[in-house]
């Protein structure tokens, strides 16, 4: 089984890097997954904040995008770990949203966009679904972390 979510669909809209669940990290709070995702594309500390202050998901990414120049020599590198940190945070601090991501049991999670093939599967469905991917690592390390706890003994006085 496998559920297949986008951005500009209605379905499983918990999973989307735009949805207004904001997150910490650090010292920094951040409106959605896609304004620390866009804004870490730069080292520049300016422009990380004019991302973070954009009103919509949508609009941190346009902002983004119009500064090609001053793009990170190492994004390609790191944007995988950036994401996977963001993705982890968000349905950390939100425990409907951990519900959620745990509720999918062992399904395959696709991120169903029909351009990106970076983050999704793209049109021909041959992308390497990176964001599916490191959802369902998030999921699986939840999973074991709540196998753990629940299995430990009760430390009962008496």
């Amino acid at each position: 089984m496998a559920i297949f979510f986008n951005t500009r669909k209605e379905t499983h809209p918990a999973f989307r890097t735009t949805s207004a669940h904001p997150i910490r990290l650090g010292d920094e709070q951040w409106p959605t997954v896609e304004h620390y995702v866009q804004a870490q594309r730069f080292e520049c500390k300016k422009l990380q904040a004019e991302v973070r202050a954009a009103m919509y998901a949508f609009e941190a990414k346009a902002l983004a995008r119009r500064r090609p120049d001053a793009l990170r020599n190492d994004w390609e590198i790191v944007r995988d770990e950036v994401m996977e940190t963001a993705i982890r945070e968000k349905f950390r601090q939100h425990p409907c949203l951990r519900d959620a991501l745990k509720a999918t049991g062992d399904a395959e999670i696709i991120e169903a966009s029909p351009v990106n093939t970076h983050w999704g599967v793209g049109a021909e469905g041959t992308g390497k679904n990176m964001l599916g991917r490191i959802m369902m690592k998030v999921r699986d390390e939840f999973r074991k972390s709540f196998d753990q706890s629940s299995s430990k003994p009760e430390n009962r006085l008496g």
